[in-house]
């Protein structure tokens, strides 16, 4: 679903937006505050909270603007590139109030990849081109709901309960819309809760209410004094809902990690067919890329020279969303590195990114002979274009969950004249189990792309392979390497990791191969952690790859 009009649109001198939309008879007012993290560049929709507010009783802009600043979620909201969101009742308070205010909400939520601004994700209809919709942008990943007062009643009686619902993107696949954490202060009844795993906090209510809580919910903080802010950064904001569970969710200045979002105008690439095609009347020269930089807090990036790992995410989802699934910004911090996850690399070219690399590289003190690129899914393919367009700048390169043939690019155009002959260390990941085509077990694509890494890389394996499968060396990549590791992550034991690692004809290995059963298309850690202590002992020194034992 989506809201068809704004019913109201105020912007402050200060630039904070306020929106009214409607929805089965629920007014609902949005703030999305002034910020300085770039939110209309870094799509903060996919990974930022989602805070929700059902106040004590009917209210208007004012209202909502005092609570959210006297509470201190104004703040948390700038701090995390969202807006917060306020429900009113449909009489004065909510007291006679049946089901279906919250739902007015979740339904109304969505992600866009490009098309968002100012807190909104903008749907189009390429049939009706003149007309558009409009979501709340943001998901039910990271919901949290306060209620006050009879708000808080509300909530206490129809919503203390597992949720299920219909939400763009609301788990990255699963329509849980269940909320994560609802505070709930000064109650006047008795809570009716269902057996649940939501973390409560509990503002100035009786031992007895409590008690009904904690019999049923997954945690409850209490607390005697009012403190929004300081309950988000202690309590609130370290759980996130990923696959229908309550999980740790990343808390990066508590972590001691620098996430700073960031942004460079780059030359428009002859190799853009974004660019060159797509707009045959745009006459730019240039064109602005955002990015979001990772790394330890203690970490001297001006001065001593740090390897860099660029992180290009899924066609679905945003650069601070991969890179966090990813655990990225740790693995970054545990081996003192710089991380730099590119928003929407699809309008990147590959010779693009090549000029964001020069431009870090007078931003950062950058180790030119140690940098590394990854992505998932069409940032995967992204990699397969550096490999193929630009390797003399890379030490190694992670592609993971897609392949296509030879040639073949993020654009969905081909690319002319690729790489034939300078080799780039390099570990591909797929899953077994994926719908798409990711590994040679699943599509010719696959197989080819496999046929020209061995080209490239000077494997002593060719990947030339049967028809008939049963032939194989091997059930998922055909080829069996010359040495073959299987690994176990605790967190998915149903899994194994077959890596196959495929020597070149000078007798060293560059080239590896990881194929994991029970594994659709998704982003593990665990493989991201094994992908760069695998890719980290290369360096490229004088145009020429160096393993360091």
């Amino acid at each position: 679903m989506a809201f068809k009009k704004i019913e109201k649109l105020i912007t402050t001198r200060e630039g904070d937006i306020y929106y009214e939309f409607e929805d089965n008879g629920y007014q609902i007012l949005y703030i999305q505050p002034a910020n300085e993290i770039r939110s209309n560049l870094i799509n903060y929709g996919f990974t930022g909270p989602t805070i929700l507010c059902f106040p004590d009783q009917k209210t208007n802009f004012v209202g909502l603007r005092d609570l959210i600043e006297e509470s201190g979620l104004k703040q948390v909201a700038q701090e995390n590139g969202v807006g917060v969101i306020m429900v009113n009742p449909k009489d004065r308070t909510w007291k006679n109030e049946g089901r279906g205010a919250y739902e007015a909400v979740t339904n109304n939520l969505g992600i866009a990849q490009m098309n968002f601004r100012d807190g909104l994700a903008i749907m189009k209809d390429d049939a009706l081109p003149d007309e558009q919709s409009y979501n709340i942008l943001g998901s039910c990943v990271r919901m949290y709901v306060y209620g006050f007062g009879s708000g808080a009643d509300y909530l206490a009686l129809h919503y203390l309960k597992k949720i299920s619902g219909d939400i763009s993107m609301g788990d990255l696949g699963a329509a849980d819309v269940t909320p994560v954490c609802v505070t709930l202060k000064d109650l006047s009844v008795m809570p009716e809760p269902e057996e649940n795993d939501i973390r409560i906090v509990s503002i100035n209510n009786s031992p007895e209410q409590n008690a009904v809580l904690r019999g049923s919910c997954g945690d409850v903080l209490m607390q005697d004094d009012y403190n929004l802010k300081r309950d988000f950064r202690a309590y609130v904001g370290n759980y996130r809902r990923w696959v229908s569970k309550i999980m740790k969710a990343y808390n990066y200045e508590a972590e001691g990690i620098i996430a700073k979002a960031e942004e460079v105008m780059i030359p428009i690439g002859e190799d853009n067919d974004s660019f060159r095609k797509g707009m045959p009347f745009f006459r730019a020269s240039e064109h602005k890329v955002g990015y979001v930089t990772f790394y330890d807090k203690d970490l001297d990036v001006k001065y001593t020279k740090r390897p860099l790992m660029l992180v290009f995410h899924g066609g679905g989802d945003s650069a601070y969303a991969t890179a966090s699934l990813a655990e990225w910004p740790e693995i970054a911090q545990e081996n003192g590195f710089i991380a730099v996850a590119v928003e929407m690399h699809m309008r990147v070219s590959a010779n693009e990114v090549i000029s964001l690399i020069d431009h870090l590289c007078e931003e950062y003190a950058i180790d030119e002979e140690r940098i590394y690129a990854t992505g998932f899914s069409m940032g995967g393919i992204k990699s397969w274009d550096l490999f193929q367009q630009c390797p003399e700048r890379f030490a190694g390169l992670l592609p993971m969950d897609a392949a296509d043939y030879p040639g073949n690019n993020c654009f969905f155009t081909k690319t002319q004249n690729i790489n034939e002959n300078i080799m780039v260390p390099l570990l591909y990941v797929g899953g077994v189990s994926s719908p798409l085509v990711e590994l040679p077990c699943h599509d010719v694509r696959a197989i080819e792309r496999m046929k020209y890494l061995a080209k490239v890389n000077g494997l002593n394996k060719k990947f030339e392979l049967d028809e008939n499968k049963e032939n194989w060396e091997d059930p998922y990549v055909g080829c069996k390497g010359d040495k073959v590791e299987i690994l176990h992550d605790e967190d998915f034991p149903k899994s194994e990791y077959f890596v196959n690692y495929y020597n070149s004809t000078d007798g060293n290995c560059y080239s590896a191969i990881m194929a994991i059963t029970d594994h659709a298309h998704e982003i593990r850690p665990f493989t991201n952690r094994f992908a760069y202590n695998f890719i980290k002992r290369f360096s490229r020194k004088d145009g020429k790859i160096v393993i360091d034992e």
